[in-house]
């Protein structure tokens, strides 16, 4: 499969648009693939990352002398075959599959 012949790759979340996860949590919705012609497809995966950044700064003292903190923390990193070991013929229109995701509990 090339690249040329996706017209639109998009992930649909279950749920609403803005919903954040926590750990322990299905994250589950369908992976659409829309294509121009009948493809052929040997592989295909979906990697999956969830992280969280925050930033924030602390003012102290008279001067105000700022201290600029950064934290960084990945929950997740998942990768997940819908197709692997055969070759599947594609057709050409929308194409859903469904897609489950458990995080780990912290």
């Amino acid at each position: 499969m090339t690249l040329s012949n996706i017209t639109c790759f998009r992930l649909e979340l279950d749920g609403p648009v803005d919903a954040a996860f926590t750990g322990g949590e299905v994250v589950s919705g369908l992976v659409v693939l829309e294509l121009r012609r009948v493809t052929r497809v040997l592989s295909m995966k979906v990697q999956s990352r969830g992280v969280a950044t925050a930033h924030w700064m602390e003012s102290r003292g008279m001067n105000s002398v700022y201290n600029d903190y950064t934290s960084k923390n990945t929950y997740f990193r998942k990768r997940q075959h819908l197709i692997r070991g055969q070759c599947y013929q594609l057709c050409q229109s929308a194409i859903r599959f469904p897609h489950r995701l458990r995080q780990k509990a912290k």
